[in-house]
């Protein structure tokens, strides 16, 4: 009976051995409601505002070098282009590039203007990409009115459509434990790829002021997003007019007269934004001040 006892401990030993040896597939776990509020103050900063850059309103320039300060960020766009007009000088075709490395920001444009005295209309195309995450099409229509008295007018109707990869989300709470109950690792959502087309308008105006050593232009853009088309393959797939939204860029242009031919530009701009449905789900557009050089030399 002892010896049977002793069998029978001995095998029981090997078998809970046996199992702890085993490798256990891990347990996911899901945070209440409650517990969720709580650690997300800590993991995902909650109440504060995810900023975030676009590339469409504040890295573009017709400046050659553009430069953008967010905080304590600084970032340069070298902007290059070729315009190519008529004999009589009613049509005229453009391209551009933009190279900005620090926000990995890479496009190419191509215009193509009609012009009179006093207006100048053109139909644009712009492609930009990160060459990782984002890419970019963009179309516009763009209409420019000079008055000798008043100054200039322009308004600005633009379609584009945004392209985003697969990216990992925010942490919704979920977790796994071992066998034991130990932590092992936090599982974050995986947010799917998606495209959403924006439909939004432009207006600007600019008056010039004239000196003998340099021409003074202040200058003020207003943009706003009009409809919204978001897909992702979800149920989330939704178009929408947008909520008052608006993008205020305002600053001043200045042509240095180096000699009769050489015009050396600079400009400084300035950016507001408002934008309440962003902000509602946690995100606020980044709104920095601009530097600009440019040149000008006639032929």
């Amino acid at each position: 009976m002892k010896k049977f006892i002793i069998t029978l401990i001995f095998i029981l030993t090997v078998q809970i051995w046996g199992y702890s040896q085993t490798p256990s597939k891990p347990d996911t776990l899901q945070l209440s409601p409650k517990e969720l509020f709580g650690e997300s103050g800590d993991w995902n900063n909650l109440g504060i505002l995810e900023s975030y850059i676009d590339f469409s309103k504040d890295v573009l320039s017709s400046s050659n070098l553009s430069v953008g300060i967010i905080g304590k960020q600084v970032s340069t766009t070298l902007n290059l282009g070729y315009s190519k007009t008529s004999n009589n000088g009613k049509w005229g075709h453009s391209f551009a590039s933009s190279i900005n490395p620090i926000w990995n920001y890479y496009g190419v444009g191509y215009g193509f203007s009609r012009n009179t005295n006093t207006r100048t209309t053109t139909l644009q195309s712009f492609y930009s990409t990160d060459f990782n995450f984002q890419k970019d099409i963009t179309l516009s229509f763009i209409d420019v009115f000079r008055t000798k008295k008043w100054g200039t007018f322009g308004y600005s109707v633009i379609a584009s459509k945004s392209f985003w990869n697969s990216y990992e989300g925010q942490w919704e709470g979920k977790y796994t434990v071992d066998a034991n109950g130990n932590f092992v690792d936090l599982i974050y959502p995986i947010v799917p790829s998606s495209s959403q087309i924006t439909y939004k308008g432009m207006a600007m105006y600019t008056y010039t002021h004239k000196t003998k050593l340099v021409n003074i232009s202040p200058q003020i853009f207003l943009m706003s997003d009009i409809y919204k088309v978001f897909k992702d393959g979800t149920a989330s797939d939704l178009s929408y007019v947008d909520d008052f939204n608006l993008d205020l860029y305002y600053g001043a242009s200045f042509d240095w007269k180096i000699t009769k031919r050489f015009i050396l530009n600079t400009n400084i701009r300035f950016n507001k934004t408002w934008d309440k449905l962003s902000e509602s789900v946690g995100y606020k557009k980044s709104n920095p001040i601009m530097f600009m050089i440019g040149t000008n030399f006639q032929f």
